[in-house]
C-alpha cells in the first residue's frame, strides 16, 4: 500500500456478477458453474484483510454474466461510477466484472468515466469456491490499485493475475488459463505484487476525463461486426444494409483485408451510391498487429488501427453519436 501514514482511502466496489461470483458443482470443476449467483457482501467477507487496507464499501449494481450485459446497463453502470467519483468520500472504484466481455466494458468505461480517479475492473476466470480460485486475490489486488496515487490519470485499467492492464489494449486470450488478460501490442501498465502497486507506462490516447464522451448518455447508432473468412460472401453485408446499420466493423484477415464484393461497392464511381453506405471500420481477426491505412478505399472506409473489432465497434458506435463526417470519425480513431 502506498503512503501507510496517510488516513485509508475510500474505495468502493460496485459488483455486476461473472465467474467471480459463480459457484463450482465440485471443488474440481471450473468450467460449467452456476454463474453469478454470490453477491458482493460474501465476496468482501471472505477478504478480511482489507479492513485494515482501505475503507471500503460495496454495492450490488447487477448480477448477470458479461455476456448478457446491455447498453442500457454499461451506461447505468458508467453514470453509478461517475457519480461515486463525484462525491468527496471516494478516492477510487473497483468493478467485479465477468471475463467474457470485460474488455468491451472497460473500454466503454473508458470512454464514458468522466473523473481522472482510479477505476479498476477485475473478475476470475475459476469460480469463487474451487481450489486455486483465482478471483480473492484478484479483488485483493484491485482494491490495492485503486487505493494507490499511482492509479490516479490512468484511465479505466484491468487488474488480473498480479497484472495491470489499461482498458484499451487488454485482450482476453485464453477460454480458461488464468492469466488470459494481456496487453499484447504495448505491454501491461504495471502489477500489484506481493501487495505493492507499481507502475511502468502509462496510457496516452485520449481517455475519461479527456474524452469527449465522458459523462454523457448518448443514443448508440446501431453497427455491426462482419466476420471475413475463406468463401464468405457479402450475404451478411446485404442484410446489414437492409437492416440501416449507421456503422458497420470487419474482422477482416491479415491486414484487415474486406471481400471484394463488398469493397466493390465502397469504391464506385457513384458518389451517391457511396454516401448512402454506413460507414466501414477495417479491423482485424489477427489477434495482434491491428489495421494500418495502407490501402485507400474511398472517405468512408477508416482503419481501426490497433483496436480490435469489439473496440472498434464500441468506438464507431459513439463517434456516429456525434457526427456523421468519415473525417471527423476517422479523427476519433486516431485519437482514441
Amino acid at each position: 500500500m502506498d503512503n501507510d501514514n496517510r488516513p485509508l482511502k475510500r474505495i468502493r466496489l460496485v459488483a455486476t456478477g461473472g465467474t467471480i461470483a459463480s459457484k463450482a458443482r465440485t471443488r474440481v470443476s471450473t468450467e460449467g458453474y452456476n454463474p453469478s449467483v454470490i453477491t458482493i457482501e460474501d465476496l468482501v467477507n471472505q477478504l478480511p484483510e482489507l479492513k485494515d487496507l482501505v475503507d471500503l464499501t460495496a454495492e450490488q449494481i447487477f448480477l448477470k454474466p458479461s455476456s448478457s450485459i446491455t447498453d442500457d446497463d454499461l451506461f447505468n453502470l458508467a453514470a453509478r461510477v461517475n457519480e461515486l467519483l463525484a462525491g468527496d468520500d471516494c478516492d477510487g472504484v473497483v468493478i467485479t466484472h465477468g471475463t467474457d466481455t470485460m474488455e468491451e466494458t472497460a473500454f466503454f468505461l473508458n470512454l464514458t468515466v468522466n473523473s481522472d480517479k482510479p477505476v479498476v475492473i477485475t473478475g476470475s476466470m475459476r469460480p469463487n469456491d474451487v481450489i486455486s480460485a483465482d478471483g480473492p486475490l484478484n479483488l485483493f489486488n484491485a482494491v490495492l490499485c485503486a487505493a494507490s496515487d499511482q492509479s490516479k490519470g490512468m484511465g479505466v485499467v484491468i487488474c488480473m493475475n498480479d497484472l495491470i492492464v489499461a482498458a484499451r489494449d487488454a485482450v482476453k486470450f485464453n477460454t480458461f488459463k488464468v492469466e488470459t488478460y494481456q496487453g499484447p501490442v504495448y505491454g501491461n501498465l504495471g502489477t500489484v505484487r506481493n501487495g505493492k502497486v507499481t507502475y511502468v507506462y502509462k496510457p496516452l490516447r485520449r481517455h475519461t476525463v479527456t474524452s469527449q464522451f465522458a459523462g454523457k448518455r448518448l443514443e448508440l447508432p446501431p453497427a455491426e461486426i462482419l466476420y471475413m473468412y475463406q468463401g464468405c460472401d457479402d450475404t451478411l453485408f446485404r442484410a446489414a444494409l437492409q437492416k440501416g446499420v449507421k456503422g458497420l466493423v470487419t474482422a477482416g484477415s491479415g491486414n484487415g483485408g474486406v471481400i471484394g464484393s463488398i469493397m466493390k461497392a465502397y469504391r464506385s464511381d457513384d458518389e451517391q451510391e457511396v454516401a448512402k453506405l454506413p460507414i466501414l471500420v477495417r479491423s482485424t481477426r489477427v489477434s495482434t498487429g491491428g489495421v494500418s491505412d495502407s490501402w485507400k478505399s474511398g472517405d468512408r472506409v477508416i482503419a481501426s488501427g490497433d483496436l480490435n473489432p469489439h473496440k472498434a465497434y464500441i468506438l464507431l458506435r459513439f463517434a456516429l453519436a456525434v457526427t456523421d463526417d468519415p473525417a471527423e470519425i476517422r479523427t476519433i480513431f486516431n485519437e482514441y
